[in-house]
């Protein structure tokens, strides 16, 4: 495989999963510490119109360890909390997350960083475990959009 046989921006629906492909202009390690450090999470995690303050974020990458972080809409302050544990954490290649029962949305999310020529291939996954079939129209929107600050975020950080 190499950066020029995939596309920049890939969004798949399959078996129930969101899968995502970006192709990011940075090393895998930077790309894994944006996710799990929570200086960096807070600079870019959530869709466009909401910010994560850096207060509500907490991230202890170990298994077992917790996943938290609480957006805010810009406009009227409305609060998203999010919670889940790491079940798989592989620096600087792979980590799974899966939420926490008390957050109220039940799914799995697995991020996969392959480095190739100096840029990283980010393949997420995010399985949504409910009864009903899920709908991800908002959840593509929202996800291209804050992967749109993360590859800001770690461009300049490079």
């Amino acid at each position: 495989m190499t950066i020029n046989s995939l596309p920049a921006d890939s969004d798949v629906i399959e078996d129930g999963s969101l899968v995502m492909i970006r192709v990011i202009d940075a090393p895998a390690e930077l790309v894994f510490q944006a996710w799990t450090d929570p200086d960096h999470l807070a600079r870019w995690w959530g869709p466009k119109g909401l910010h994560t303050p850096r207060n509500t974020v907490e991230v202890e990458p170990q298994v077992g360890g917790s996943w938290k972080a609480t957006m805010v809409r810009d406009d009227d302050g409305a609060e998203f909390p999010s919670h889940s544990v790491f079940v798989v954490v592989e620096p600087p290649r792979h980590f799974e997350l899966e939420a926490h029962p008390d957050s109220g949305f039940p799914s799995t999310l697995s991020v996969t960083l392959e480095e190739l020529q100096g840029k990283t291939v980010m393949t997420v996954v995010n399985r949504v475990l409910t009864e009903a079939a899920p709908t991800f129209d908002g959840m593509i929107e929202g996800w291209g959009t804050a992967f749109v600050k993360l590859r800001r975020l770690v461009g300049a950080t490079v």
